[in-house]
C-alpha cells in the first residue's frame, strides 16, 4: 500500500516496473538514496538541484576545469596574444547569446545571467537589473585578475552584442564589471 495521491503512484508505479523494481523496492531504494544524501549533508532536493545544475551546463557547453588552470591559462593568452584572446571570449559571448537567443526564450540576458551566476561559483556577486530596454550588468569576484577580468567583460560585450544590445556605460576595475546595455529597435537605432 502506497499512501500518495493517485497520478504520482501510477507515475511511480510505471517508473519502478521500468526500472525492473517493484513498488516495495523502489521506496526502499529512494530511501536509502534519501539517507545517504542525508549522511553527506545534503537533502534529496538538494541532489536532484545540483544534477539539474550539471546537466545545465553540460548542455550549455560549459565545462568543468580547474580554476587556478582556467586563470593561468587565460593569463598566458592574454599576455602573448592579447587582441586575439579578447576577440575569442567576444565570439564565445556572441555564440552563447545566440544559442540563447534561438531558443525563443522570453528574455534570453536573464536566462544567461542566472545560468552564468549558477556555473561561476568564483563570481560571489552577479546580478542582472533590466528597467525598460536598459539592462545593467554587474559582477564582483576578488579572484579575478585584472585580463580575466577585461576577459570576461569582453564575453559579456558579446552577449549584449548578439542579443541586439549597445553598451552604453562600462565600469571596469580588477574583479569589478558593470555594463549597461540598451535594446537596440528594429531599425538598428535605440
Amino acid at each position: 500500500m502506497l499512501a500518495a495521491r493517485e497520478d504520482l503512484a501510477d507515475k511511480f508505479s510505471k517508473i519502478a516496473a521500468n526500472k525492473g523494481f517493484t513498488i516495495f523496492g523502489m521506496i526502499n531504494n529512494l530511501l536509502g538514496l534519501a539517507i545517504s544524501a542525508e549522511d553527506m549533508g545534503i537533502s534529496l532536493e538538494k541532489a536532484v538541484d545540483n544534477y539539474r545544475l550539471i546537466k545545465a551546463v553540460k548542455n550549455a557547453s560549459f565545462t568543468l576545469v580547474l580554476e587556478s588552470l582556467l586563470y593561468d591559462t587565460t593569463e598566458i593568452a592574454y599576455e602573448r596574444a592579447k587582441e586575439r584572446t579578447l576577440k575569442t571570449w567576444f565570439e564565445a559571448g556572441s555564440w552563447i547569446g545566440k544559442q540563447y537567443g534561438a531558443k525563443g526564450i522570453d528574455n534570453p540576458l536573464a536566462a544567461i545571467a542566472g545560468d552564468l551566476k549558477a556555473f561561476s561559483w568564483n563570481i560571489p556577486e552577479f546580478t542582472l537589473e533590466k528597467t525598460g530596454d536598459v539592462t545593467s550588468v554587474r559582477v564582483l569576484s576578488p579572484r579575478f585578475s585584472e585580463s580575466y577580468t577585461l576577459l570576461f567583460t569582453s564575453l559579456l560585450e558579446g552577449i549584449f552584442q548578439a542579443l541586439d544590445y549597445d553598451v552604453t556605460y562600462k565600469e571596469i576595475g580588477k574583479g569589478n564589471i558593470r555594463l549597461e546595455g540598451a535594446k537596440r529597435g528594429t531599425d538598428g537605432k535605440r
